[in-house]
């Protein structure tokens, strides 16, 4: 990604706790009869808010969370149990999987399908649903607030209002009044645990979300033909304090810019110390593909080279002048205008004196 986020603490990141104090503490040491004072004391009392809310006609907490807590009494060995606890602590720590620290190896829904088959189809509608209902419930934002007011906290500290995926396209801000989607930055799908942990969630553009990242896993390399998750690999972490420092170069194959193809296009791209991230951005957000098509694009590339070539006599400058001046603004203000992407590729076309 092009630049990170800066993460915000924001009381409604107090549900994961809730979450977490589940799997390891009553779950994973499942022992007698269920009762809600197994709870942490403050999801105890959002069971019993929603169990005596009328107006909510499926139950998504108590009945759930007592048949999975049968399932991890009477078909999970102690050791399974304690296998599961782990998994829930790695499957949390989002930094360390992005890092692939050999030290912390995911559990997936594929996983909990090795232990018990019931288990796992539980399990996923469970975490599912925390994240698409039962945050927003009253008897949940009444108590520790919402993931739209955390999304208030979060536009105020970054506001790039840009999306750090692609580089280019808006996020949200204060002057909107609605908000982009949050993306499990580790797909739901996949991964148990961490539906509604706020570090595995930032807003993302719904190009980068909806057509190019969609349930894709970005710490599993894909095999370019299958399509197929293979063996572990590092990717950015959205709220790491490090900055990726991405350069992009631009070298062109042809000098006929007015019928420029992708296939006319190499892009080269540096990160210090993070080539392997590099290479699970690009696959996983379709970077190469969608940069070149930007460059090729009327409104884009070839109007950013229409500018150098004809405006320069309408506003009386040189045609060298007026490149110095656009690669120094797109050096300063590198996402007006996708400016990361518009300097390489005009020092391209002038090193190819087609400007």
């Amino acid at each position: 990604m092009l630049f990170t986020y800066r993460y915000v603490n924001h009381s409604s990141a107090r549900f994961q706790e809730y979450v977490e104090h589940l799997v390891k503490e009553v779950w994973c040491k499942a022992s007698g009869d269920f009762s809600l004072d197994l709870l942490h004391p403050e999801l105890k009392i959002i069971v019993e808010d929603i169990s005596n809310d009328e107006s909510i006609t499926t139950d998504p907490l108590y009945g759930p969370i007592q048949e999975i807590y049968g399932l991890f009494r009477t078909q999970l060995t102690e050791t399974q149990r304690g296998q599961v606890a782990i998994w829930c602590d790695n499957n949390n720590d989002i930094e360390a999987l992005c890092a692939n620290d050999p030290g912390k190896t995911p559990g997936t829904y594929a996983d909990i399908r090795a232990l018990n088959t019931e288990l796992e189809k539980k399990l996923k509608s469970f975490c599912k649903s925390l994240f698409a209902q039962v945050i927003k419930l009253k008897a949940v934002t009444s108590r520790i607030g919402s993931i739209e007011e955390r999304y208030i906290e979060f536009i105020k500290v970054n506001t790039e209002e840009k999306c750090p995926y692609c580089g280019y396209i808006d996020i949200r801000g204060l002057n909107y009044t609605t908000r982009d989607p949050y993306d499990h930055f580790l797909p739901k799908g996949i991964y148990p645990f961490n539906s509604v942990n706020p570090r595995n969630l930032a807003p993302m553009c719904p190009q980068c979300n909806s057509s190019y990242k969609l349930g894709g896993d970005p710490i599993k390399h894909l095999d370019p033909i299958t399509k197929k998750a293979g063996g572990r690999r590092k990717a950015f972490y959205s709220y790491s304090a490090e900055d990726p420092r991405i350069t992009i170069a631009v070298a062109l194959k042809t000098k006929d810019v007015s019928e420029l193809r992708r296939e006319d296009i190499e892009l080269t791209f540096t990160s210090l110390g993070h080539e392997e991230e590099v290479e699970a951005w690009k696959d996983v957000f379709g970077i190469e593909e969608r940069y070149k098509a930007k460059l090729c694009a009327q409104n884009d590339g070839k109007a950013w080279l229409q500018r150098i070539g004809e405006d320069w006599e309408n506003i009386g400058v040189s045609r060298d002048k007026l490149l110095a001046i656009e690669l120094r603004a797109a050096e300063r203000l590198p996402y007006n205008d996708a400016g990361f992407l518009k300097r390489p590729f005009l020092i391209a076309c002038r090193d190819a004196s087609i400007i």
